[in-house]
């Protein structure tokens, strides 16, 4: 492929492979349902932390209630699993765009939108490295002002992208197996 021909249609072509799909969802699902299970004790201080946790306070008063209970373990091990996290949802999400853009020939001036998931998967990465420099003091000392503003607006933006790419998705699969269940029983008709 030579440079003149390395264009969003072509990339939208390329990675519009049901196993690639396939390949990524696996990965995602395992992935997701395992980060889930670890966060279960958590899960909901840790949103509404990730969310709405813009200063360093908010930071510390978290992470040093957790850091007393034992549950800082947890926050910890998730990472193990959520580092590489993005790169499956980015996948899914990029190949099945793909594939469901081809399948409804959605025109190339939309092929933007392919970008989201990826944005989102970068978001994700940003905001990992800055949680990641948050527990890299026993003390929490790591954690300054302003770092978890941006932390927080990553993890927002991330959030705001993955309801665009998710929802975009939905419409489309819902969109694909009605059309095909009308065609089904549009052939059975002109079968009798």
């Amino acid at each position: 492929m030579n440079a003149s021909t390395f264009t969003l249609s072509t990339i939208r072509s390329s990675l519009a492979q049901p196993w690639l799909i396939a390949v990524f969802g696996i990965a995602y699902l395992v992935s997701q349902i395992t980060i889930i299970i670890i966060l279960l004790p958590i899960d909901e201080e840790m949103i509404s932390l990730q969310t709405t946790g813009f200063s360093a306070a908010d930071y510390v008063e978290v992470f040093s209630a957790w850091q007393a209970s034992g549950e800082m373990a947890i926050y910890r091990a998730h990472f193990i699993l959520d580092d590489p996290h993005p790169i499956w949802y980015a996948g899914l999400f990029t190949t099945l765009l793909c594939w469901l853009f081809l399948r409804f020939n959605v025109a190339d001036k939309h092929n933007w939108l392919l970008f989201t998931p990826v944005a989102s998967g970068l978001l994700d990465w940003y905001e990992n490295r800055l949680q990641h420099i948050f527990l890299s003091s026993s003390d929490f000392s790591n954690i300054v002002d302003p770092l978890p503003m941006y932390s927080t607006l990553a993890s927002d933006m991330k959030w705001i992208l993955s309801l665009i790419y998710v929802g975009l998705s939905v419409v489309l699969l819902i969109r694909y197996f009605a059309g095909r269940s009308g065609n089904v029983g549009r052939s059975r008709s002109a079968d009798s």
